[in-house]
């Protein structure tokens, strides 16, 4: 569902975790080419992790409550407020078995909104700007387990119905350090986010720098919290943040005029 609102204005539903809701309002206001602070658009942004239950422990325990409850009354909060296109900076949550439920509830609703999808957005920045390749994906139990990144990629064809990009995961291990680096109570991203720990950091060079022996130079950070530790790696390598993709595509969806020039 499209949203028919003449005004225009950016939602965001935070909270999955907290500073990654913060990155990507961050990132918005980053992407608008601006010299006033009118040149800004309307951004409002709900980050109530309380409501929201984590997005991989549903995915692998389904008969627990779908997190689709949560975002869903975000959604519509958001709405409310006037937010017309809204992002949710959480990949997990772009799984089908919570995102297919959001869309429904927008649609049983009638709720005038556009609601984005960090998945599909980087999917389309790839398709447009990384030549063919084998991408690896880092990311979370859930999306890993969803395959929710296969969906798009493995369905995409060239002129010649042949298949451009795949998704390469890390083996379990390094999966489990990926892992560790997001949910660790002793360092993890979710529990320091700011600052980031100096092991969550060592985590993804680990993987990234066995990856990169095999010949990997492509990295999509296919968790939104990914990036306030891997950002800091130092390394000849193509890191892919979906959240600035996102933020980019809510700019240009809004405020086209205004979007800045890459």
């Amino acid at each position: 569902m499209h949203s028919t609102k003449s005004k225009k204005a950016i939602g965001i539903i935070g909270g999955m975790g907290p500073y990654a809701g913060l990155d990507l309002e961050r990132k918005v206001f980053d992407s608008v080419n601006a010299s006033s602070d009118q040149d800004f658009p309307d951004v409002m942004m709900i980050s109530a992790s309380r409501l929201i239950p984590d997005r991989s422990y549903y995915i692998l325990h389904p008969d627990t409550e779908n997190p689709c409850i949560g975002i869903s009354y975000c959604v519509k909060k958001l709405a409310d407020m006037g937010a017309t296109h809204i992002a949710i900076p959480c990949n997990t949550a772009h799984s089908p078995i919570i995102m297919n439920q959001v869309r429904r509830f927008i649609e049983v609703n009638g709720i005038d909104v556009t609601l984005m999808n960090i998945v599909e957005e980087t999917y389309k920045w790839v398709k447009e700007n990384i030549p063919a390749k084998k991408l690896v994906l880092y990311a979370t139990q859930g999306t890993y387990y969803s395959k929710v990144y296969n969906l798009f990629f493995d369905a995409q064809k060239n002129d010649q119905d042949q298949q451009e990009h795949f998704i390469v995961e890390p083996d379990d291990l390094d999966k489990q350090l990926i892992w560790n680096a997001i949910y660790s109570r002793e360092y993890g991203i979710k529990a320091y986010s700011n600052p980031i720990q100096n092991q969550a950091i060592e985590n993804f060079r680990i993987v990234t720098e066995k990856m990169f022996a095999q010949g990997y130079d492509t990295f999509i950070m296919g968790c939104t919290e990914i990036p306030l530790a891997m950002g800091r790696l130092r390394m000849p390598i193509t890191k892919i943040d979906p959240a600035k993709i996102m933020a980019r595509a809510l700019v240009k969806a809004v405020c086209p005029d205004r979007l800045k020039e890459f």
